[in-house]
């Protein structure tokens, strides 16, 4: 269980602070930050149904999927290939670009760590020059959900990530939209709620950002 007052860090923000001036990584979550559907799986499930659009019907989580499967016949429209056909760039966060080559820029690392699919956060890496991206996958020949990304214990993944380029928490800014993302708080130095998607992120993030042009992030953490 996530506990908000154990991730509460209490700083003090002032418009004149760059935020970024000692970090090193930036991690984001993809579904509903990098993408502005907050459910990669849901999306891919019914495309590979024929289905554009779930409605109000059934909504297919990773956590579903992983414990239940999908109707057999679904694993052949489940290789990585098709997949990646499922991905709608429109459905893109505004200036992700822009962004990731700010970061680039000023030598901070990006990094994708998602419960939603490696295929799209592969995709997304590839386009836009992400340095390293994590996400669940599907063994479509053995009719099985991969989890590489517990969606309550993302701070897992991002000191693997941590490890590999020796960055500190101290040095990392985790990015998320839903409640379940503030495990990645416990492995940085500022979490910003992005586009949150409960009122319950807000009281545990560092940085609020109500939108979905990613660069808004970088204007409230360095003040532009």
């Amino acid at each position: 269980m996530i506990e908000i007052e154990e991730l509460k860090n209490g700083i003090d923000k002032n418009q004149n602070i760059d935020y970024l001036e000692n970090i090193k990584l930036m991690v984001f979550d993809m579904d509903g930050v990098l993408l502005k559907n907050r459910n990669s799986w849901d999306v891919i499930i019914h495309r590979s149904m024929n289905k554009r659009y779930s409605g109000p019907g059934m909504k297919y989580t990773f956590d579903y999927v992983y414990r239940n499967g999908v109707p057999e016949h679904l694993y052949e429209n489940l290789t990585e290939t098709k997949i990646r056909t499922y991905l709608n760039l429109n459905d893109v966060s505004s200036n992700v670009l822009r962004t990731i080559e700010y970061l680039k820029d000023r030598k901070i690392k990006t990094a994708i760590v998602s419960a939603g699919s490696k295929v799209f956060a592969g995709y997304l890496a590839d386009l836009i020059g992400i340095d390293y991206h994590i996400g669940n996958e599907v063994d479509s020949t053995n009719h099985r959900f991969i989890k590489n990304v517990d969606p309550v214990k993302k701070d897992a993944n991002v000191m693997d990530i941590q490890a590999k380029y020796g960055i500190s928490p101290e040095e990392t800014v985790s990015v998320g939209d839903s409640y379940m993302d503030l495990s990645m708080r416990r492995k940085s130095k500022y979490f910003v709620a992005f586009n949150p998607a409960t009122s319950r992120l807000i009281g545990a993030s560092d940085f609020i950002v109500d939108s979905t042009n990613l660069y808004d992030i970088i204007e409230q953490m360095t003040g532009q």
